[in-house]
Protein backbone atom coordinates (compact mmCIF):
# COMPACT_ATOMS: atom_id res chain seq x y z
CA UNK A 1 0.00 0.00 0.00
CA UNK A 2 1.23 3.42 -0.99
CA UNK A 3 1.72 6.66 1.03
CA UNK A 4 -1.36 8.24 -0.85
CA UNK A 5 -4.01 5.12 0.24
CA UNK A 6 -2.59 5.70 3.89
CA UNK A 7 -3.36 9.11 3.64
CA UNK A 8 -7.12 8.28 2.40
CA UNK A 9 -6.94 5.47 5.07
CA UNK A 10 -5.69 7.95 7.75
CA UNK A 11 -7.92 11.11 7.30
CA UNK A 12 -10.94 8.59 6.83
CA UNK A 13 -10.01 6.79 10.43
CA UNK A 14 -9.82 10.06 12.01
CA UNK A 15 -12.97 11.61 10.88
CA UNK A 16 -14.65 8.11 11.48
CA UNK A 17 -13.58 8.92 15.73
CA UNK A 18 -14.77 12.91 15.60
CA UNK A 19 -17.92 11.50 14.01
CA UNK A 20 -18.42 8.56 16.45
CA UNK A 21 -17.59 11.24 19.24
CA UNK A 22 -20.54 13.48 17.79
CA UNK A 23 -22.75 11.19 17.69
CA UNK A 24 -22.51 10.27 20.83
CA UNK A 25 -22.43 13.80 22.07
CA UNK A 26 -25.98 13.83 19.73
CA UNK A 27 -27.30 10.95 21.82
CA UNK A 28 -27.43 12.91 24.80
CA UNK A 29 -29.80 15.67 22.79
CA UNK A 30 -32.25 13.38 21.28
CA UNK A 31 -35.37 14.29 21.89
CA UNK A 32 -39.15 14.64 20.77
CA UNK A 33 -38.38 17.07 17.48
CA UNK A 34 -36.12 14.54 15.89
CA UNK A 35 -37.10 12.54 13.10
CA UNK A 36 -36.59 8.73 12.55
CA UNK A 37 -34.20 9.31 9.43
CA UNK A 38 -32.06 11.65 11.23
CA UNK A 39 -31.57 9.65 13.76
CA UNK A 40 -30.82 6.65 12.27
CA UNK A 41 -28.36 8.65 9.46
CA UNK A 42 -26.29 10.15 12.36
CA UNK A 43 -26.53 6.43 13.98
CA UNK A 44 -25.06 4.65 11.01
CA UNK A 45 -22.55 7.62 10.15
CA UNK A 46 -21.36 7.42 13.98
CA UNK A 47 -20.61 3.94 14.16
CA UNK A 48 -19.79 3.13 10.11
CA UNK A 49 -17.15 5.73 8.88
CA UNK A 50 -14.29 4.26 11.01
CA UNK A 51 -14.58 0.63 10.68
CA UNK A 52 -14.94 0.97 6.78
CA UNK A 53 -11.42 3.14 6.56
CA UNK A 54 -10.56 -0.16 8.66
CA UNK A 55 -11.70 -2.81 6.52
CA UNK A 56 -10.06 -0.04 3.38
CA UNK A 57 -6.58 -1.59 4.55
CA UNK A 58 -7.67 -4.95 2.50
CA UNK A 59 -10.78 -4.31 1.09
CA UNK A 60 -11.17 -1.11 -0.43
CA UNK A 61 -13.76 -1.49 -3.14
CA UNK A 62 -16.47 -2.63 -0.59
CA UNK A 63 -15.71 0.07 2.04
CA UNK A 64 -15.43 2.46 -0.48
CA UNK A 65 -18.90 1.10 -1.94
CA UNK A 66 -20.28 1.32 1.78
CA UNK A 67 -18.90 5.31 2.36
CA UNK A 68 -21.00 6.39 -1.19
CA UNK A 69 -23.92 4.56 0.22
CA UNK A 70 -23.66 5.98 3.75
CA UNK A 71 -23.65 9.33 2.12
CA UNK A 72 -26.58 9.36 0.45
CA UNK A 73 -28.39 7.92 2.95
CA UNK A 74 -26.88 10.43 5.54
CA UNK A 75 -27.64 13.34 3.08
CA UNK A 76 -31.36 12.11 3.07
CA UNK A 77 -31.68 11.89 6.60
CA UNK A 78 -30.60 15.25 7.44
CA UNK A 79 -32.17 16.94 4.77
CA UNK A 80 -35.61 15.21 5.80
CA UNK A 81 -34.85 16.58 9.24
CA UNK A 82 -34.54 19.88 7.96
CA UNK A 83 -37.24 20.05 6.05
CA UNK A 84 -39.36 18.22 8.83
CA UNK A 85 -38.21 21.09 11.25
CA UNK A 86 -38.80 23.92 8.95
CA UNK A 87 -42.58 23.20 8.34
CA UNK A 88 -43.33 22.44 11.89
CA UNK A 89 -42.14 26.07 12.42
CA UNK A 90 -43.49 27.31 9.29
CA UNK A 91 -40.00 28.68 8.12
CA UNK A 92 -39.61 27.35 4.92
CA UNK A 93 -36.98 29.91 4.10
CA UNK A 94 -34.61 28.51 6.58
CA UNK A 95 -34.59 25.95 4.87
CA UNK A 96 -31.25 26.61 2.24
CA UNK A 97 -29.82 28.23 5.57
CA UNK A 98 -30.06 25.12 7.29
CA UNK A 99 -28.68 22.57 4.44
CA UNK A 100 -25.26 24.22 3.70
CA UNK A 101 -23.97 22.35 6.98
CA UNK A 102 -25.27 18.91 7.24
CA UNK A 103 -24.98 18.57 3.59
CA UNK A 104 -21.26 19.11 3.79
CA UNK A 105 -20.61 16.77 6.88
CA UNK A 106 -22.90 13.90 4.86
CA UNK A 107 -20.72 14.43 1.77
CA UNK A 108 -17.16 13.78 3.53
CA UNK A 109 -18.05 9.69 3.54
CA UNK A 110 -18.42 9.71 -0.35
CA UNK A 111 -15.58 11.87 -1.37
CA UNK A 112 -13.62 9.38 1.01
CA UNK A 113 -15.17 6.35 -0.92
CA UNK A 114 -14.53 7.95 -4.77
CA UNK A 115 -10.68 8.49 -3.30
CA UNK A 116 -10.69 4.98 -2.31
CA UNK A 117 -12.23 4.06 -5.89
CA UNK A 118 -9.58 6.02 -7.49
CA UNK A 119 -6.44 4.34 -6.27
CA UNK A 120 -7.46 1.34 -6.66
CA UNK A 121 -8.52 2.53 -10.22
CA UNK A 122 -5.03 4.26 -10.84
CA UNK A 123 -3.37 1.03 -9.69
CA UNK A 124 -1.67 2.60 -6.67
CA UNK A 125 -3.09 -0.15 -4.77
CA UNK A 126 -2.39 -4.31 -6.15
CA UNK A 127 -5.13 -6.66 -4.27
Amino acid sequence: MRNQAKMIIGFGSMWGLIAFGFMVLNSFDLGSNDTAPEVVAVVLYGLTVLPACIVAIWYHKVSAVWLLVLSFITAFGFIYQVVEQAARENAYRSIPRGLIGPLLIAVIPGLIGILLLRIRRDGIVQE
